[in-house]
């Protein structure tokens, strides 16, 4: 049997990749910078040491930005020794080297600890959308706090990726038990791997926030209702507050261990 480890899609790790960082890459304006960043990206994320610029093009065209193959190319034949170069296939292909490394080291350190997306009032669509590319980019184990849950509390659980494991913590609703009940049986049948557990004293669950193996989301309102009211979503790196995660999550597991399950 092989069971050799194949690498991730190319495509799908771009189009996953963090909205901060997708938002970082749209705002480079230099195609030389772009073509570095995304070399790196796709060798940190997708293994992929070498890239043509047309890959280039097609990893950037799923993350949602556009640059045309003849800009990367033009760049880098003027990037001197911040890349290497290789024929595969017959088609020059191009490698990220330590001096193209230290070109974007600052574009990155820059980015990802701490980010703030501002949610506008009345625009529950558009803050839909903007959670569901925070959740889309969640992987391993996901741990939910959210004082509140209804019916658009699944369709924005639904938006976490369907291989991570879940667990939602809530205490009340204000929606019929009856027709909730039947919607959340249907959710357990298709997302086996979210649980829903609710905590047996309201006053003191008030806090609404995600938990990743690598950050903290920190909502300004409830997941079903985002939108409606304005507020922000507020991302914290795990390396830049650690301490503030471990201690979080050890709150979150002590209350999970006495819910029950909804």
């Amino acid at each position: 049997m092989d069971t050799t480890t194949q690498p991730p899609s190319l495509l799908n790790v771009f189009e996953n990749l963090e909205e901060s960082t997708k938002q970082l890459l749209a705002d480079i304006k230099s195609p030389l910078i772009l073509g570095l960043a995304t070399l790196s990206l796709a060798e940190n994320k997708a293994q992929r040491t070498y890239m043509s610029s047309e890959h280039i093009v097609a990893a950037l065209e799923a993350a949602g930005v556009a640059v045309k193959r003849t800009q990367i190319s033009n760049a880098f034949s003027r990037a001197g020794n911040k890349i290497s170069r290789k024929v595969i296939d017959g088609e020059t292909c191009y490698r990220i080297m330590t001096s193209g490394q230290r070109e974007i080291k600052s574009l990155f350190e820059s980015q990802g600890e701490i980010s703030v997306s501002y949610v506008e009032g009345g625009k529950p669509r558009t803050a839909r959308k903007l959670l569901a590319d925070m959740f889309s980019s969640l992987s391993g184990e996901i741990k939910v706090c959210d004082p509140y849950y209804g019916l658009r509390t699944l369709d924005a659980l639904e938006m976490i990726p369907a291989n991570c494991t879940v667990k939602f913590l809530t205490t009340q609703t204000t929606e019929k038990p009856i027709k909730l009940s039947s919607a959340i049986a249907d959710f357990k049948k298709e997302r086996p791997n979210t649980e829903l557990r609710i905590f047996p004293d309201p006053k003191s669950l008030h806090d609404r926030y995600v938990l990743s193996s690598n950050a903290l989301l920190i909502l300004g309102h409830g997941i079903k209702d985002i939108g409606n009211k304005e507020s922000f979503v507020v991302s914290i790196s795990k390396d830049y507050a650690s301490d503030l995660l471990k201690s979080l999550e050890k709150t979150f597991d002590e209350r999970w261990a006495i819910s029950t399950i909804l």
